[in-house]
């Protein structure tokens, strides 16, 4: 047990046995009577009968009576006794009178004096646990709120309250408000919790204006909460650790954005890693209205719960604080407002009492009434001079307050142990020379010993006044939100079974449709198949002397050609023809082993040449989602620059070699349009997935589509499947790259063969364009050779030989260009096939079957079933919607609130202790714990005694 417990129980234990001395010695009401006859004879002057109560100095009418007063002594006799024969004390009316036997009636009072202790316990327990679940507000709770202006020793008289060696540093404990409850316990504990009721919302450029501080925003930037949270910060058993404790809750308190966690002493990384000091200098706001709690337990402590408020300052040390004089005024004025309120409001006597900023606003708002007043630092108050200000105050003819004042005296250079036995030296012993003799009238109101006795018992007074309404209010607040919960929609019966069979049959039926996809699939697959070797490249298949220019179209017919009066202007090596100098590939065939052929002449023909052409073969488009690359691969190449390239790259002193680089770079090239179709075909397919899951969806969980599950499956499913896509996407473009990266293959047969068709149709094409060239007049014979059998192809071989020797056509002059093009074109094919496979797998194979895999597992993840709160997460998803789900868990934690605090009533007046009597303000023990209410009246009654020599 603390020292400083130590010496205040021995004080308390001197105290009270005195009293039982003073009540043993009492004479039973006989010899009161008897006493009370003789004094009557000998002073017939004195006016007072048997049944008043007995008034001297210090003491309270007997047990029995309460309603009048008794024979007191003359002014003179009492000034002969040194020590008081009775002290304050009032009668239970209920109990029985007490016996005459001297040992029975000690004997009682001790009884009733434990009694009225465990009621002042039970009822603040009660309190604080009401204060500490936030019922207050809700309801009225009746709370004491000290209150006062900075430096007039609020710190000290707090440390004095809570009987705690708590901090009393400048600058501590006086940027949020700190709520301390105090009770008895055989160990000693100290709990911490942060109380929550705002959030911090700074502006933007993070600049605070007194302006921004309104009476509709009282507390600007700190913005009110629906509901409170209540976040445990530590407990302690070693009273030596709730300096730093409190120091570090504070911080953490104005660091609304981080995790409090971070500050707990011992544990937090911000607390282990950083002084507190450093911390305290940067904290994210200067204030905060949430509230520090602390719950002190421990031996011998009273029993009381208070709220402390930061000081009232008017002259911040910067000037961009000025709003918080506004905001911590602001504070003060909400507590004093409560109309169950006690204040205490402090006033140091070194100080004019007209300088108190915090007394006057508790007049200005109207609480004057049910206020205390403490006049702190008696120990400064100046030698010698005139304290007729303070003697006033006392009296009650200055400054008046409805519950009087007290006066304390907590020096900060002393203990608590030395401060216990300082105030019994001042006030009790008057040991202490520079304390006024003036002020030994007021004995009964000094100390802090007697302020904490007088606020338990004034507290639990107003709280035992109150019980039945607040018992009411909160059975009225419970009502209200069961019926609230009622109206919302209803749940199943058996929530967990619901939500299972509805998961369960959309998960099989997702790995149906998938299964459908993976089998019948292959109809993208094979457009994007299509699409590539359409896009193919195609080259400009004449030179100047071949007119008209003609480009490379797999679905060209035969018709010849017009002749063109001036050949167009040729690009450099390696430059693509623009899309203004070309005529866009607008149809394509397709034959049934999947190889298209394009040959595409530039469209400049005369009006001869159109009557002389045949008729065109219709061309085919492309199948959505590639219908709009259809102009990709056009205009790769001309004759001329396929020969400067070969040119340009050939190796010095090597002729009719062409150089590896040639085919390499062509090649590589014409494989770079993939990009946007692969791209177009992996959406496609994501698509066309995400929409047979929907199906899915609607059909499985149709029964719940306005329960959170359906929204919140959907949006998981979503992600789900785009995470998936991305991690395709990321293969996809490896494949793509190896691919652009360098020519490869070990195919040689399959290279070969469609090298070999390529270069076929490529001479057969060359061939027309020379002879068209030579007889423009010829007319073209209607044949398309892609849509030649092989007898048919070779039958057209024969008739151009025929037309070679007719024309006296010699070898072509192109005839290397025509190889590389073909091989060129023969490797594209090869590659667009593999790649086309290569996409298929990441698909059908890999994305699908994953998906598939692992969706039943990733929902129930992502929803939160497979966890240990599986039953909040069962319940939150079968809410109507967010709004619903949000609505459901505050009520729910107010009707949580409401039956804790309704348990928290009914257990106290359940405690065996108590009966139905504790709710009659009018009994003799409510008289007891309300004898207070008339403190004022008496005492001034008394002094007003004393100074005119009545008895």
């Amino acid at each position: 047990m603390p020292s400083a417990a130590n010496t205040v129980h021995r004080s308390r234990t001197r105290g009270i046995k005195r009293e039982r001395e003073s009540l043993n010695s009492l004479p039973s009401d006989n010899e009161v009577t008897s006493e009370a006859n003789r004094a009557s004879s000998r002073e017939p002057s004195t006016n007072h009968s048997l049944g008043s109560a007995t008034d001297t100095p210090g003491m309270a009418p007997p047990l029995s009576y309460r309603h009048s007063r008794s024979d007191a002594p003359t002014a003179s006799e009492r000034a002969e006794d040194t020590e008081p024969l009775f002290r304050e004390v009032r009668v239970i009316p209920r109990m029985p009178v007490p016996s005459a036997c001297p040992q029975e009636e000690g004997s009682f009072f001790q009884e009733s004096f434990k009694d009225i202790a465990k009621r002042l316990k039970a009822f603040n327990d009660a309190l604080g646990e009401l204060q500490q679940l936030g019922v207050s507000h809700d309801v009225q709770l009746p709370e004491l709120v000290m209150v006062g202006d900075q430096s007039a020793g609020k710190s000290s008289l707090m440390s004095g309250l809570a009987q705690l060696d708590l901090p009393r540093s400048e600058g501590t404990c006086t940027r949020c408000p700190l709520h301390i409850r105090v009770s008895m316990s055989p160990e000693w504990s100290c709990r911490v919790w942060l109380r929550k009721d705002y959030t911090y919302c700074p502006p933007a450029d993070g600049n605070i204006l007194e302006s921004d501080v309104t009476a509709a925003d009282p507390f600007f930037p700190w913005k009110k909460q629906p509901t409170t949270g209540v976040v445990e910060f530590k407990t302690m058993r070693d009273n030596s650790e709730i300096e730093e404790v409190l120091r570090w809750a504070q911080i953490a308190i104005l660091n609304d954005n981080k995790n409090p966690a971070l500050y707990v002493p011992g544990s937090g990384s911000i607390a282990s890693n950083t002084p507190i000091s450093q911390e305290a200098d940067r904290t994210l706001a200067k204030f905060s209205p949430n509230i520090v709690a602390l719950e002190i337990k421990g031996p011998d402590l009273p029993n009381i719960s208070f709220y402390d408020m930061p000081g009232i300052f008017q002259n911040p040390a910067d000037a961009r604080d000025d709003y918080l004089v506004s905001v911590v005024t602001n504070l003060s004025k909400a507590y004093i407002q409560h109309p169950s309120a006690i204040i205490m409001c402090s006033m140091p006597m070194n100080s004019d009492a007209e300088n108190s900023s915090t007394f006057g606003l508790t007049r200005k708002l109207g609480a004057s009434d049910r206020t205390i007043g403490v006049l702190t630092k008696a120990d400064l108050l100046a030698p010698g001079e005139n304290h007729d200000q303070w003697l006033s105050i006392m009296k009650g003819e200055a400054h008046k307050t409805g519950l009087g004042y007290f006066i304390t005296s907590r020096p900060q250079s002393k203990s608590l142990e030395e401060l216990g036995r300082w105030e019994e030296a001042m006030f009790v012993e008057h040991s202490v020379e520079s304390w006024p003799s003036d002020f030994h009238q007021f004995n009964n109101r000094c100390g802090v010993e007697k302020l904490k006795t007088f606020l338990s018992e004034k507290l639990a007074d107003a709280f035992a006044s109150s019980l039945p309404t607040i018992k009411r209010k909160v059975a009225g607040h419970l009502q209200k939100v069961n019926k609230h919960l009622a109206a919302l929609p209803e749940l199943p019966d058996n929530i967990e079974l619901e939500v299972e069979s509805s998961l369960m049959q959309f998960s099989e039926s997702c790995r149906q449709g998938i299964d459908e996809l993976i089998r019948y699939g292959g109809v993208l697959p094979t457009a994007f198949r299509d699409c590539l070797l359409h896009i193919k490249p195609k080259f400009i298949l004449k030179d100047r002397s071949d007119v008209p220019l003609v480009e490379i179209s797999d679905d060209d017919s035969d018709a010849p050609p017009p002749p063109a009066t001036t050949p167009k202007r040729r690009l450099g090596v390696g430059q693509m023809t623009p899309s203004s100098k070309r005529v866009r590939l607008e149809n394509s065939v397709n034959i049934s082993n999947g190889h298209v052929a394009n040959i595409k002449r530039e469209d400049t023909t005369s009006p001869s040449s159109v009557a002389a052409a045949a008729v065109r073969a219709k061309k085919a488009k492309l199948l959505p989602p590639f219908a709009d690359f259809s102009s990709l691969g056009s205009g790769f190449r001309t004759l001329a620059q396929v020969r400067a390239e070969i040119t340009g790259k050939m190796q010095a002193g090597t002729p009719d070699v062409i150089p590896p680089d040639v085919y390499q770079g062509m090649a590589i090239e014409s494989l770079r349009v993939w990009e946007q179709p692969l791209q177009r075909y992996l959406s496609a397919t994501m698509i066309q997935l995400h929409g047979k899951l929907g199906e899915k969806l609607d059909s499985s969980l149709n029964g719940l589509r306005k329960r959170l599950i359906f929204r919140e499956t959907a949006e998981h499913l979503t992600c789900f499947l785009k995470e998936q896509l991305k991690q395709t996407e990321e293969l996809a473009a490896l494949v793509y790259k190896h691919e652009t990266q360098q020519l490869i293959t070990f195919q040689e047969e399959t290279f070969k063969l469609y090298q070999g068709y390529e270069e076929q149709e490529i001479e057969w094409f060359r061939h027309k364009m020379r002879c068209q060239a030579r007889c423009p007049e010829m007319l073209r014979r209607p044949v398309v050779w892609t849509k030649l059998n092989e007898e048919q192809r070779q039958q057209e071989l024969k008739e151009q030989e025929k037309e070679k020797e007719k024309l006296k056509l010699g070898p072509d002059a192109f005839a290397d260009e025509v190889k590389v093009i073909a091989y060129v074109r023969g490797y594209y094919r090869l590659a667009a096939h593999r790649f086309v496979d290569r996409m298929a797998q990441l698909t059908l194979c890999g994305m699908l079957p994953e998906v598939r895999k692992r969706l039943d597992f990733e929902l129930r993840t992502r929803l939160g079933i497979r966890g240990g709160n599986a039953s909040a997460a069962y319940q939150r998803l079968m809410e109507e919607d967010a709004a619903t789900a949000q609505k459901r868990e505050r009520l729910k934690a107010e009707q949580e609130k409401f039956v804790r605090a309704l348990e928290t009533i009914q257990a106290l007046e359940g405690n065996t202790g108590l009966d139905e009597s504790i709710y009659d303000t009018a009994s003799a023990s409510m008289s007891f714990l309300g004898r207070d209410r008339d403190v004022v009246m008496e005492d001034s009654q008394t002094t007003s005694e004393f100074a005119s020599g009545e008895a």
